[in-house]
């Protein structure tokens, strides 16, 4: 008789239902900041450049970059796969602290996102 292991849970679904709301918003969050990026930086096309438009496209290219780079970071994150040893009860309870500072930096994350889309 072959002893089947369950197969290994990607991060996402070991987290609690908090956690995947809170990674969930933020990826959203972050999808639609960077779709006004995305509109700022067109219109932008059209205007007449100088110094002052240059400057505020080299300052949209860096937020979109950093904004994309958050996002790969997210799916990193979700597709992560949780050790084989362990079943997600156990992981949640291992690393609660982690987790908790982890969704309070998400939240606070989500917080900064919405001012700044409040901004633009």
């Amino acid at each position: 008789m072959i002893d089947e292991q369950p197969a290994p849970s990607k991060f996402i679904n070991a987290v609690d239902k908090e956690m995947h709301d809170s990674i969930l918003r933020l990826d959203q969050k972050l999808k639609g900041l960077l779709a006004e990026i995305r509109v700022k930086k067109e219109a932008m096309a059209l205007e007449k450049s100088d110094e002052v438009i240059e400057n505020r496209k080299k300052h949209l290219l860096i937020l979109e970059d950093e904004v994309s780079q958050a996002l790969e970071s997210i799916r990193t994150l979700v597709n992560m796969t949780v050790s084989e040893e362990l079943s997600d009860e156990e992981f949640n309870a291992i690393n609660q602290e982690n987790l908790e500072s982890l969704r309070q930096v998400f939240d606070d994350n989500i917080d900064k996102i919405t001012k700044l889309q409040k901004a633009f």
